[in-house]
């Protein structure tokens, strides 16, 4: 530094208005709270000789003199003299001192970096929330027994503090956390207005909660430029004089307000911010440091607090959905047939896996005609769980006396698909197949809706697939469903099935498919149908080798004997 420049300080005391100093010449400076040194600042956390300033080499150094509760440079502790140059920050017990003249750093020297903390000659105070915390638990820590002052003062903030952690540990909801989060910050720091933003999982900042001692007073806006420093960087802050500093000249809901000085702190844990708790009032220089580290105390206590309501109301959803999934299972469950009908000449076998706690899928075996008829349908409505129980229900009660009158598939399914259009938005609809067979004569009449098509597997191996005959249910309120006909003859087997079945992956993404079920089939066409079924399962295990089945896995078997 050259010799003839001078070293331009900006001291915001703990106590008392900002000021500025510039030191000059080769005589050293003692900063303290004495007021026979040289730089005296009010700050009862000072020793009274507590550092100096010096000139070395063409250079200005800083050096602690021994103090209690030392000095700090950029929030590094100085142990040892360190230079200091323009933009550095020094914290001397509660005050701070900027150097906004001085030497000019080269580009490529690291610690030109600006600092985080921030102090403007109107004494706005700019500092990181975690530092405060951490700087709040060493004054303590260190305060002498002697200090009788500092001591009164240090009991007094632990027993705010012990407090607080008994009023917020009740079990409350968020709003009550909220308002009784600003009762404690009204009741010890007595602000005029308050304000909780939280923050949302998208990153906005909305007022959740808000107290005014002043009743015609409207809400008063925080300023984006308080959101981001507070919020987002996770900095207090302290503003002496709102109208003296530039960055809230912009904010007309403020300056209409006539709002002067406020604190603000982030609700912080180790998780990240939250949110952001502001105090304003008209008065200037109504709140002191010790106020933010007060409101930084309170805000990382609120935070935790917040987190574990939310934790207990996750907690008491997913219970709740657990009830309400097992309870829609239970219903399903006796839904689905528990025995199947004895039909003489036919073997018969049905199952359903979900995927889920709920599965969208039903099946059912129904002899009709006086045992001269059985009519087998399965049907997989769109999506997954509850809604898709209830809908799977609602299409059962409609069938059931439609199937009962003798009605044949396609006209059963021309009538249900135009009541299920009637009684459901249009992204509900459900994919069915349904077949009546003659006992006797093994005749198959059948209609598909937009389902999978059934496999009849002959007896000598050779396959027979009963396509799609239709869009599926509720997707057209006037479509008339085709019909097909096919035939089972001794030894033939049906096949009905969900897409859970076909559609399983491996890990690479292929899909189990349709010639994989056939050969399956056809490979032990012979088996017991629960053994055919068991087989199936272990196959699609091997084949998904641990990937999750996406879908409901539904099946039926009728053999001819």
């Amino acid at each position: 530094m050259p010799s003839e420049w001078g070293l331009k300080l900006s001291v915001a005391p703990a106590e008392g208005e900002p000021f500025q100093r510039t030191l000059s010449g080769e005589t050293p400076v003692i900063v303290g709270r004495s007021s026979e040194v040289d730089l005296a600042i009010l700050d009862r956390m000072l020793s009274r000789r507590h550092a100096r300033f010096y000139r070395d080499g063409g250079g200005w150094f800083i050096e602690d003199l021994g103090s209690h509760n030392g000095t700090f440079l950029n929030g590094a502790r100085v142990e040892q003299a360190m230079a200091v140059r323009g933009g550095d920050v020094l914290s001397l017990g509660g005050s701070f001192i900027t150097v906004s003249e001085g030497a000019h750093r080269h580009e490529s020297d690291p610690a030109a970096s600006v600092p985080q903390h921030t102090i403007t000659s109107d004494g706005t105070i700019f500092r990181p929330a975690e530092e405060v915390l951490r700087r709040g638990v060493e004054d303590h820590t260190n305060v002498r027994e002697t200090d009788r002052e500092a001591l009164r003062a240090s009991l007094q903030r632990l027993k705010v503090l012990n407090e607080v952690h008994q009023a917020l540990a009740k079990s409350i909801s968020l709003d009550e956390l909220l308002d009784l989060i600003l009762d404690r910050a009204f009741k010890h720091l007595r602000p005029e207005e308050g304000a909780v933003y939280l923050r949302s999982a998208t990153g906005e900042y909305t007022c959740s909660a808000s107290r005014s001692n002043r009743p015609s007073a409207g809400p008063v806006t925080v300023p984006r430029s308080l959101v981001r420093e507070v919020g987002e960087k996770g900095m207090a802050a302290l503003v002496l004089d709102v109208q003296a500093d530039d960055r809230f000249a912009a904010s007309q809901s403020m300056l209409s307000a006539g709002v002067r000085s406020l604190v603000a702190a982030p609700l912080q844990d180790a998780q990240g911010v939250l949110g952001i708790i502001v105090l304003s009032s008209t008065a200037v220089r109504q709140f002191t440091e010790e106020d933010m580290e007060l409101l930084v105390s309170l805000g990382a206590v609120a935070a935790l607090r917040i987190r574990n309501v939310a934790l207990a109301g996750e907690a008491a959803e997913a219970k709740h959905l657990e009830e309400e999934l097992a309870l829609a299972r239970r219903i399903q469950l006796a839904l689905l047939p528990d025995h199947l009908p004895v039909i003489p000449g036919y073997e018969a076998h049905g199952g359903n896996l979900p995927s889920r706690r709920v599965s969208g899928d039903y099946y059912e075996i129904l002899p009709r005609r006086e045992g001269g008829e059985v009519v087998l349908w399965i049907a997989d409505v769109c999506g997954k769980g509850v809604s898709a129980a209830l809908l799977t229900a609602s299409l059962e009660a409609l069938a059931a006396g439609l199937i009962e009158q003798g009605l044949p598939p396609e006209e059963i399914f021309t009538r249900v698909s135009r009541l299920l259009y009637r009684r459901t938005p249009p992204e509900k609809y459900a994919t069915a197949f349904m077949a009546s067979i003659e006992t006797v004569s093994g005749r198959v009449r059948y209609a598909n809706a937009g389902h999978c098509p059934s496999l009849v597997v002959r007896s000598d191996g050779t396959t027979e697939w009963l396509g799609s005959t239709g869009v599926p249910l509720g997707i057209m309120e006037d479509w008339a469903y085709g019909g097909q006909e096919a035939a089972l003859n001794p030894g033939d087997l049906l096949m009905l099935y969900s897409d859970g079945i076909t559609e399983a992956m491996d890990r690479s993404g292929e899909e189990f498919g349709g010639e994989r079920l056939a050969d399956c089939l056809v490979a032990h066409r012979n088996n017991a149908l629960k053994d055919i079924a068991n087989i199936l399962e272990t196959q699609l295990d091997a084949f998904a080798n641990g990937v999750p089945y996406a879908d409901d896995r539904t099946l039926v078997l009728l053999r001819r004997l």
